[in-house]
């Protein structure tokens, strides 16, 4: 340490200045080590030069599908994947198709299709979820940590990827995309389902314009429920044509013999007009039974009645194809397992994508006798997942990130999610809905522990969903301030700002209501309000915010406590950031000495101090 300000720091009286000698001593050790650091620098310097040298290197990501949802039945297509690689191929500039169509009739495995047989063609393929901003935004960020480990010229990434600043990784790799050597490459933006366009006025509705690549090269394919998305070429997607590439699929997921010349199976085809993921369904289930292709038709026709009779509001006849082949898959399911039943009941309250064990076994306080027999163990939980897989409802998620702690997740189709909300679940059942919310709300851990950001990232989707039934006051909110707490942490934590914020007010709101407004919980969301809106830069209501929580954490627990010492310490960064910098020392010294007689002068917390 030199004893000096940054205006006195190079200012000595002697060469026997104790200040002087200390630097003397490290420029001598600079110049000693110059060499070999030198050295080094230039040998990196000639490295991406040469990684720069050779574009394929330069730009090259190695292909991963993991975000997709893949499917081992997709067949025929042709005409349409040649109609893609036209488009993509030729011309100058920025090529781009859009691929449109009913939900469950290939999208998806359209676009996979073409990335897989013109991988050769592209430096890089990636792969985006935009269903909404949380599941676009984390697929970025998954992105940039592949580009940074496959390309060395890609080193200035890393200067942005912040975990808890998607803005800014979108940016750095919009960024990356968009150099001038960078051309090669190729996006799929998967499930662009809520976009904005005319007319649509849900409040969770996309701009995919925040998202593409501003530079005029590069090859995008979205794919998209809305006929009103028009991004390049658009593409309609329509159901097979050929009753033989319907049978190739009941073919396929059965796996049975003889299906092409079986009539009866020619007639299922004929029935399910040739929509892929009812032909997949449909094939799962005869994969798993010993029912005749006659028989399933009839079982089928039956159900079709009973959905037009018991759901109304399921209008379009594709929906009730879809929706009746998986009827007869549930029917099945809730003799065989009861738990496999009430589990897809219950997910129609999570998101679609990555629901895994440890989350739903977060349920088991205070939750439904079924709920605490399935997560049990992760067995039996196992075992009653299996049976969905089984029958195609539901597949291991791919894109999940449970190798680190947790368990791996599983996902389903979005179309199979609407059917669980629409017609698995009739009514809305508040029940249920509760406990989804406190299985996200008690599996939110705190920051200190080991990989917490990665989970609450898991989390952030689901959160989502479920912050969508406390806006629209399908829950009682007053029983979930806690939660609503919680939510506000993560939002925090994961860069939703403004999402934080209205969690935040709204839980504080509820305190204040149930508990009064210097009651320590309350103070405790008053306290994270503050740290908020120091990340918002709003630093004078931070200091608003933070002065009422020392307060009322004086009076309740008096100066000395932890809690104090806390928002004791937050002030002196408020301060420091403000240039108040006596008031910012003295608050850090009266919180050092707090900790350092609480902790000890060794704990972690008195070390950030």
């Amino acid at each position: 340490m030199i004893h000096a300000d940054h205006k006195e720091m190079v200012k000595f009286e002697s060469k026997e200045d104790n200040d002087y000698e200390k630097v003397l001593d490290h420029l001598t050790i600079m110049v000693e080590s110059a060499g070999s650091v030198i050295g080094l620098q230039w040998e990196e310097e000639v490295r991406v030069n040469a990684a720069r040298s050779n574009l394929k290197e330069s730009f090259s990501v190695v292909l991963s599908l993991s975000e997709a949802s893949r499917t081992d039945h997709f067949v025929a297509r042709q005409a349409e994947l040649a109609i893609m690689h036209k488009a993509l191929s030729e011309g100058t500039g920025r090529q781009a198709v859009t691929l449109h169509g009913l939900g469950g009739i290939g999208k998806t495995q359209l676009a996979v299709a073409y990335a897989m047989a013109h991988r050769d063609n592209y430096s890089a393929i990636f792969w985006l979820n935009i269903k909404d901003k949380v599941s676009v935004k984390q697929s970025y960020s998954r992105l940039a940590k592949r580009i940074l480990q496959d390309c060395p010229s890609a080193s200035q990434l890393g200067v942005f990827i912040d975990d808890k600043k998607q803005d800014e990784v979108v940016a750095a790799v919009k960024q990356w995309l968009e150099h001038a050597k960078n051309t090669q490459w190729l996006i799929v933006f998967d499930n662009y389902d809520n976009p904005k366009v005319p007319g649509n006025a849900d409040p969770g509705v996309v701009d995919i314009r925040q998202f593409l690549p501003e530079a005029h090269h590069g090859s995008v394919i979205v794919t998209t429920r809305s006929s009103k998305v028009s991004i390049g070429l658009r593409v309609k997607v329509g159901k097979l044509e050929d009753v033989r590439d319907s049978l190739q699929i009941l073919s396929d997921a059965s796996h049975r013999e003889g299906v092409i010349d079986d009539p009866n199976a020619a007639e299922l085809a004929r029935e399910l007009d040739g929509l892929p993921l009812a032909l997949a369904t449909a094939g799962a289930y005869l994969d798993q039974v010993a029912t005749s292709f006659a028989d399933y038709l009839g079982l089928y026709r039956a159900s079709w009645r009973r959905l037009q009779q018991m759901s109304p509001e399921v209008s379009t006849y594709e929906d009730r194809q879809l929706y009746s082949t998986w009827q007869l898959s549930f029917d099945y399911i809730k003799q065989q397992n009861e738990a496999s039943s009430k589990l897809l009941q219950l997910w129609a309250y999570f998101d679609n994508h990555d629901l895994w064990f440890e989350l739903l076994r977060e349920g088991r306080t205070g939750g439904p006798q079924w709920l605490c027999q399935l997560t049990e163990d992760e067995l039996i939980f196992t075992e009653a997942v299996r049976v969905l897989c089984d029958y195609g409802l539901v597949d291991v998620d791919k894109s999940s990130e449970g190798n680190v702690v947790e368990s791996q997740g599983y996902g389903m189709h979005s179309c199979v999610h609407s059917w669980t909300v629409y017609v698995v679940n009739q009514t809305w059942d508040s029940e249920m809905a509760g406990v989804a919310v406190d299985c996200i709300g008690r599996h939110v851990p705190e920051n200190n522990v080991q990989h917490s950001w990665l989970t609450q990232r898991r989390l952030l989707r689901h959160l989502a969903r479920c912050w969508g039934f406390i806006i629209d006051g399908k829950l009682d909110e007053d029983r979930k301030v806690w939660i609503l707490h919680k939510f506000g942490g993560v939002c925090l934590n994961q860069g939703q700002l403004d999402e934080a914020e209205k969690m935040y007010l709204r839980a504080l709101q509820g305190k204040e209501k149930a508990w009064g407004p210097d009651h320590t919980s309350t103070l405790d969301t008053v306290n994270n309000l503050g740290a908020l809106y120091a990340d918002l830069g709003r630093l004078n209501e931070a200091e608003k915010m933070y002065l009422r929580a020392l307060q009322g954490y004086e009076k309740e627990w008096g100066p000395d406590h932890t809690s104090t010492l806390s928002t004791v310490n937050n002030l002196g960064l408020l301060y420091a950031d403000l240039g108040r910098l006596d008031e910012a020392e003295k608050m850090s010294l009266r919180a050092l000495q707090g900790k350092e007689r609480a902790w000890g002068l060794d704990h972690t917390s008195t070390l950030n101090t």
